[in-house]
């Protein structure tokens, strides 16, 4: 199995960066989910604290994944692909880039404001970058919104994107899961 992109699959460092990304991503938004709807504070406190550390984590590998997807090329379109469905396919995953930059952002900012510890599984501290106004929580409210209604629209993208695999492989039968999944 080849590491780098071939061009016509992607290879094992692709690869092993998309699902562990995934899987990261559907983790996040279970316990994001999970942090929101706990009534218990300690408990949806211990839970937000899990969703920042593992977000850090998952940011690193996002940061890993868009190094490597700028330094090799991904594998060419399947063949007899239309154009506008080739052209839908770049969007949902710029806009699922863009979220997955949107999403740590806010998240940050509204951490910064519940002055929790920024520690990350003891092994490194997220610094704090600004100290916000205690007396207005503007800021800390709109990077919560942004927090939250970006997170509902990844997975729909994510949705979307699962979709259109499911579809590539259940209908059109063209082979583009193989490509990813090895």
């Amino acid at each position: 199995m080849r590491l780098r992109n071939s061009s016509r699959s992607w290879g094992l460092v692709a690869r092993v960066l998309h699902w562990t990304v995934a899987v990261m991503i559907v983790g996040q938004f279970l316990s994001g989910w999970l942090a929101e709807n706990e009534s218990r504070r300690d408990v949806s406190l211990i839970l937000i604290r899990n969703h920042f550390q593992f977000g850090v984590i998952l940011t690193g590998f996002i940061l890993m994944r868009v190094l490597w997807r700028l330094s090799y090329r991904p594998p060419q379109p399947l063949t007899g692909e239309p154009p506008w469905r080739e052209r839908a396919a770049q969007v949902v995953h710029g806009l699922i880039y863009v979220l997955l930059i949107i999403l740590p952002v806010s998240g940050y900012i509204v951490l910064v404001h519940m002055k929790v510890d920024m520690s990350v599984i003891g092994l490194f501290t997220v610094p704090t970058l600004f100290t916000p106004s205690v007396e207005d929580e503007r800021l800390w409210a709109g990077a919560w919104y942004v927090h939250y209604f970006a997170g509902w629209a990844l997975a729909g993208l994510v949705g979307l994107h699962i979709s259109a695999a499911l579809y590539h492989q259940m209908v059109l039968r063209d082979g583009l899961i193989r490509r990813m999944a090895g």
